[in-house]
């Protein structure tokens, strides 16, 4: 375990400092790249009232960076082209359209996808499909006028907008392209996910501010799917539905890739879901790092998830670290193979995560459950510092499943089932709680725990049985 450890701590030095250089093209996105068209010279008003589409694209169509002075462009989609991009002021607002017609059709491409579950489109406000050298940057904002879609307090459900028949899908949207830096902006009011990355390679996201309202349904930050080098730093992220997720869904891309090599680094994350997402998709999401973070105000600091779909195979999830970590949270964490917790279905593997240094407070039960012995293996917490409350609404009892869509809080800190090779070192659960429904620091059921060091203090029993 040590070693593996070791490696994972040398694959955070070796990638994100060699191989994300100049050597893969990350010298993008200076002033003195592109040049420089002015979207008013072009026809655009910056009114608020009329549409500028056309202008802004003649503009992007001329190639280079096209910039916005102060003013409020209002916009259907755009599409970006190679070798340029957009650079807002402070003060200037690409404001999204509220009509459908000024929207992509759904089967625009061949990677466009749109859920009739979540009553979510293939409209994109901003598109970037197959290209390169793309910037997006400067002090503006980009805004999906969310409230023009949906804006209805749904009765039957206080926390969320009621949705309508239609709604634009991905704020953002860039697929299978190459040299990609979005930084500085602010992306506010999308309607569904903010910023999505499918199937790119060499992506920088720094500086960027996202803010949904938490009633938006499927409101993501940032979602990283089939990536490959890829670098998130300094942003600040509220949203409704999952800050930043890791997922392997490459069944549309024409070219098939693992989402791998990104870090997450310098964040401050709140939502009423989960900070971080790990899973989806049938691919492989692996060799990846997030430190130095921030999550105030959430439900789920870290959920990993190998399958989410009851009709897929599940993801490979593989030689991810999680370190420096302060945590304001329900869940600290849940490692599972199904989001429905423990079933008989044969999924994918999840192996070789390391949690370091996580601080913070948390009322439900942090989880570890594998559908069978051996899914999920080689699992480290170290230093783990976590401050518990709560316990109301744990639940104990023969026959209850545990899960991100199942029962939600077990009678310990830590609820493991059919892991293998759990270590535990210089973890401390300090019980603000006087509930007598915390009954145990570990609660372990078929699952091999190889090491619980002396600087482990649970503050409670471990319970450790071989059938539940």
């Amino acid at each position: 375990m040590k070693k593996m450890e070791k490696n994972i701590f040398l694959l955070e030095i070796h990638f994100f400092r060699s191989m994300i250089t100049e050597h893969f093209g990350f010298h993008i996105g200076r002033k003195e790249d592109f040049k420089m068209n002015n979207v008013c010279d072009f026809g655009a008003v910056g009114d608020g009232r009329t549409k500028d589409t056309a202008a802004i694209q003649k503009a992007i169509d001329a190639g280079g960076m096209v910039f916005f002075p102060p003013g409020i462009y209002l916009s259907g989609t755009l599409y970006l082209k190679s070798h340029g991009g957009l650079e807002l002021a402070p003060g200037a607002v690409l404001l999204a359209s509220p009509d459908k017609e000024d929207y992509n059709a759904d089967d625009f491409c061949v990677q466009n996808s749109f859920s009739v579950q979540e009553k979510s489109s293939g409209a994109h406000f901003i598109v970037v499909l197959e290209q390169e050298d793309i910037v997006i940057r400067g002090g503006g904002v980009i805004d999906g006028n969310r409230q023009a879609f949906y804006n209805q307090i749904w009765e039957e459900h206080p926390q969320v907008f009621k949705l309508t028949d239609w709604r634009p899908g991905q704020m953002v949207y860039c697929c299978e392209c190459k040299n990609v830096r979005i930084s500085e902006v602010e992306l506010n009011n999308a309607p569904y996910w903010t910023l999505f990355l499918h199937g790119c390679e060499r992506v920088t996201v720094h500086g960027v501010r996202i803010w949904n309202d938490y009633k938006t349904h499927n409101g993501d930050g940032i979602d990283i799917d089939c990536c490959r080098f890829v670098t998130v730093s300094d942003c600040i992220i509220h949203s409704a539905d999952d800050c930043i997720t890791f997922r392997g869904n490459d069944r549309k891309l024409k070219r098939k890739q693992p989402c791998e090599f990104v870090t997450v680094t310098n964040c401050i994350l709140g939502t009423r879901c989960n900070a971080f997402r790990i899973g989806v998709g049938e691919g492989v999401i692996r060799n990846c790092t997030v430190s130095n973070v921030i999550i105030q105000n959430t439900r789920t600091g870290i959920q990993v998830n190998g399958r989410y779909s009851p009709t897929s195979e599940g993801a490979v999830i593989e030689n991810i670290l999680f370190s420096d970590i302060l945590m304001e949270v329900k869940r600290p964490l849940a490692v599972c193979s199904d989001v429905r917790g423990v079933h008989d279905q044969e999924i994918k593997p999840i192996r070789n995560l390391v949690f370091r240094n996580l601080n913070g407070t948390a009322s439900w039960s942090s989880l570890v459950e594998s559908n069978h012995r051996g899914d999920i293996r080689d699992i480290v917490f170290s230093g783990v510092k976590l401050k518990y409350r709560g316990g109301e609404d744990v639940e104990d009892g023969p026959g209850l499943i545990y899960a991100e869509f199942g029962t939600k809080n077990a009678p310990a800190a830590f609820h493991l089932a059919n892991a293998e090779k759990v270590v535990f070192r210089d973890t401390q659960i300090d019980w603000e709680s006087d509930s007598p429904n915390w009954k145990y620091g570990i609660m372990a059921v078929n699952t091999e725990i190889t090491e619980i060091n002396s600087g482990c203090d649970f503050g409670k029993p471990v319970n450790s049985a071989e059938n539940g």
